[in-house]
């Protein structure tokens, strides 16, 4: 057990992009949901695995989509051997843009917590 004072201490925080009208783009869900869109090729079992229904990951898409202003996803549908939904182009770089965004600030952020945490021991 660290019995170090403020041992027990985090800090947490949510990174998102909306909007000059301030609707939401793009949050940590939609980047899931996206990821697993990817992955899956189904929006379908990206839903599944991120645990929303279909019908809210599809409506909360077109807004991003809307809010943004081009498609992030090709659907292609059923047919002999099912749908499938992909990325488009603008959609990949998004989730790559969003995803080296996050890695960027977290490492940001771990300096900023390093420094609070010397600050709050009186090590600073």
């Amino acid at each position: 057990m660290n019995n170090s004072k403020y041992s027990n201490v985090r800090v947490g925080y949510k990174l998102w992009m909306t909007g000059d009208d301030g609707n939401l783009i793009i949050d940590d869900y939609q980047f899931q949901l996206l990821k697993e869109i990817e992955t899956t090729g189904s929006l379908m079992e990206a839903t599944n695995k991120v645990g929303v229904s279909y019908r809210k990951a599809w409506g909360d898409l077109k807004n991003c989509e809307q809010s943004l202003g081009f498609p992030l996803l090709e659907k292609q549908r059923g047919g002999q051997d099912g749908g499938h939904t992909s990325l488009t182009e603008e959609g990949i770089r998004l989730i790559r843009a969003y995803e080296k965004l996050h890695e960027r600030f977290q490492n940001e952020v771990n300096e900023v917590i390093i420094d609070f945490k010397r600050t709050i021991k009186g090590k600073k």
